[in-house]
């Protein structure tokens, strides 16, 4: 997949995936099918809240973190194709088609 089509796929949480927000802003979330779970930390709960909503690209999680935590945008690309390829890997996300 080019990098630009990566910027537009639509992602979102995969359904058998349950976030569980903890007091400090990290959480963590388990996948029913494999019942194994994974810590998030602050920025990516935002984004799985975000995912959590409904399909999201890449550039429309990157925008709400620079909205949320005043980062660069540069940055945030980075940032959010760094977890969104781990959260794929892990199978947490879906891509919709």
């Amino acid at each position: 997949m080019s990098e630009s089509a990566t910027l537009v796929e639509s992602l979102r949480a995969h359904p058998k995936c349950l976030l569980t927000e903890l007091d400090d802003g990290t959480g963590v979330v388990l996948n029913l099918d494999t019942k194994f779970y994974f810590t998030l930390n602050t920025t990516a709960v935002v984004l799985w809240k975000e995912l959590a909503r409904g399909a999201r690209t890449r550039r429309e999680l990157a925008e709400s973190l620079v909205q949320e935590f005043e980062v660069e945008s540069a940055q945030a690309d980075t940032d959010v194709s760094q977890l969104v390829d781990e959260l794929l890997a892990e199978g947490l996300l879906e891509r919709v088609i």
